[in-house]
């Protein structure tokens, strides 16, 4: 107990929070301890002392940000899987498809590469388990493992209908947060990132490098979309290739003297300034995904395609509390060349990490003079947002329709790499559908059944109450709220009807079959993501810009203010010069 104690008062040196009077800390922590003894003597179980101990350090916690936390167990676990790069396990992808586990993927080189599991294959067993009703995070516990250890997969494969088992040595799968780069046929390059572990940098560096060494390159996209961010390191990695040698990239700042630091760019780009960029992020795009796309913003280097990014401008460390916990505290804000700090203001009542965000002008401005907005995350130079995907498409995504026709049509017909998605495949691919039990709402849907049922349940109460002499009475007129229900439920069933029929659901229906397909010919994930960008607006119009000289440097220039507006006059009659 009092090695916890000392932790803490060792917690507030590190963070420089010891008030003046040292009798306040002595003061409270004694009231900690003094608490402490009279419930381990009076509480009228026996308490666990650890789990108290715990509890207090997570509420000491809790008025702090929500990025300041206590990680044991599997949250440590993951954490650290972050900063080595690897884990211990067999190379696959899962996802869940009703109450069954499904391989979603396979990782080149890996064990279960190497022994033939295939994309699709239903997962019944991990040794003696059953996963039957399990999700991901409860399989990946059971699969995950020491290196070198045994675990045996037992499996439905769709295709043959055959029970298949694999005994497979669990090895050392390295983290592939570059999983797909490339060149296509209008010299464009194309990066995807999804994460910053340990070895992003070096992964991104090598796709640049490749990239760079093409003929006729016109450009390169980095898409950064739901990359929740990672290592910051990692991220002053990425931008060491694409911005000029001592450029400043970033800033910390925060109240202890190691905190506060100025980065630059340690090398020579791997390509020239000439080369267009553009990167694309959405909401879910976070932390040292923003320090990316905010610095290359700021430094004029890239045009910022999608939407406003999360938010997030604040960097942690880790504190080794003992073997099996850490703290991971928030101990500086990050502030991009222009000196805007993106954190959004949303979580904090006290305006403690918000360096005045709340107020109203916030603007910045970039190396050539544009003007950037500063907190709430990246606002992108141009905005493009997701494609509406139909209701019908979106339920067969998440019902892991494709994956399962893929996996079961495939072995048996000649498809092959380039997959082309022909009508026969869409014909056959309805046939199957017929055959799958497959259900989806439209929108609206869901509400009129629970209405359904809410005045189901009143009636019977009060058919109950009156003996039900009212209704038996009227028994032969429909009223008018069952006319309403027909008429809605007549409505949704036309709306079902001939979803193949639809010119947007057809094109979702191609987009997903050329996607799933593309992936289980080749066995690589690499070929779902570059099939994926056949059907992505975003994309496209990024792509337009790069290969648009005039659009791109258009962008990147500052854009004159008007007559009109500059010369406003402000609320006290003088003209306001910011």
């Amino acid at each position: 107990m009092y090695r916890i104690l000392y932790f803490l008062v060792l917690l507030s040196i590190n963070l420089n929070i010891i008030v003046a009077e040292e009798t306040t800390t002595e003061t409270n922590l004694e009231v900690i301890d003094q608490s402490f003894q009279i419930l381990k003597k009076n509480y009228v179980d026996e308490i666990d002392e650890s789990d108290i101990m715990k509890a207090s350090i997570k509420g000491m916690l809790k008025p702090l940000d929500p990025y300041t936390i206590l990680l044991e167990g599997e949250r440590k676990a993951s954490l650290e899987m972050v900063t080595k790069g690897k884990y211990g396990g067999i190379g696959i992808r899962i996802s869940t498809r009703r109450d069954t586990l499904i391989v979603a993927g396979i990782m080149e080189d890996s064990p279960a590469y190497s022994e033939g599991l295939l994309a699709g294959d239903k997962i019944i067993y991990v040794d003696s388990t059953s996963t039957v009703g399990f999700n991901t995070k409860q399989a990946s516990k059971l699969i995950k493992g020491e290196i070198g250890s045994i675990v045996t997969i037992k499996i439905l494969r769709p295709s043959t209908k055959e029970i298949l088992t694999f005994e497979l040595t669990r090895g050392e799968i390295i983290i592939k947060d570059v999983p797909y780069y490339g060149v296509d046929e209008d010299g464009v390059g194309y990066i995807r990132i999804t994460k910053f572990s340990r070895f992003t940098g070096k992964d991104f560096r090598a796709a640049i490098q490749e990239i760079s060494g093409h003929e006729n390159l016109n450009g390169i996209v980095i898409d950064l979309r739901s990359n929740s961010g990672g290592l910051l390191s990692n991220a002053i990695s990425i931008l060491d290739n694409l911005v000029e040698k001592n450029t400043e990239v970033l800033q910390t700042r925060g109240r202890i003297k190691n905190a506060n630091r100025t980065f630059f760019a340690r090398r020579n780009p791997e390509i020239t300034r000439d080369v267009p960029l553009a990167v694309l992020i959405n909401r879910s795009s976070a932390s040292a995904s923003e320090i990316v796309a905010g610095t290359l913003q700021d430094l004029d280097r890239a045009v910022i395609v999608g939407e406003k990014s999360f938010g997030k401008g604040l960097v942690q460390s880790m504190f080794v509390v003992n073997d099996s916990t850490k703290l991971k505290m928030t101990t500086a804000k990050y502030y991009t060349p222009s000196g805007r700090l993106i954190q959004k203001f949303d979580y904090l009542d006290n305006g403690v990490l918000t360096d005045g965000l709340d107020k109203k002008d916030s603007s910045f401005v970039t190396i050539g003079g544009r003007k950037v907005k500063g907190g709430g995350g990246i606002t992108p130079d141009v905005e493009s947002k997701r494609d509406d995907i139909p209701p019908f498409v979106s339920a067969l995504w998440r019902q892991g329709v494709f994956l399962t026709f893929a996996a079961t049509y495939i072995p048996t017909h000649e498809v092959h790499e380039p997959v082309v998605i022909t009508n026969g495949i869409i014909k056959d691919f309805e046939k199957f559908l017929q055959d799958y039990h497959f259900d989806y709402k439209e929108p609206g849907e869901r509400e009129l059944d629970k209405m359904k049922d809410i005045i189901s349940k009143r009636e019977k109460y009060s058919d109950h109450k009156s003996g039900g002499l009212f209704s038996k009475l009227l028994f032969w007129k429909e009223s008018p709220r069952e006319e309403l229900f027909e008429d809605l439920n007549q409505y949704f069933t036309s709306k079902k009807k001939n979803p193949f029929d639809s010119s947007e659901n057809r094109a979702g229906i191609k987009n997903g079959l050329y996607r799933e397909m593309s992936s289980v010919v080749t066995g690589r994930n690499s070929d779902r993501i570059r099939a994926s960008l056949s059907y992505d607006s975003t994309y496209e119009l990024a792509k337009t810009i790069l290969l648009d000289a005039n659009q791109y440097y258009t962008i990147l220039s500052p854009q004159e203010e008007s007559s009109d507006t500059a010369d406003e006059p402000s609320e006290d009659g003088k003209k306001d010069h910011k």
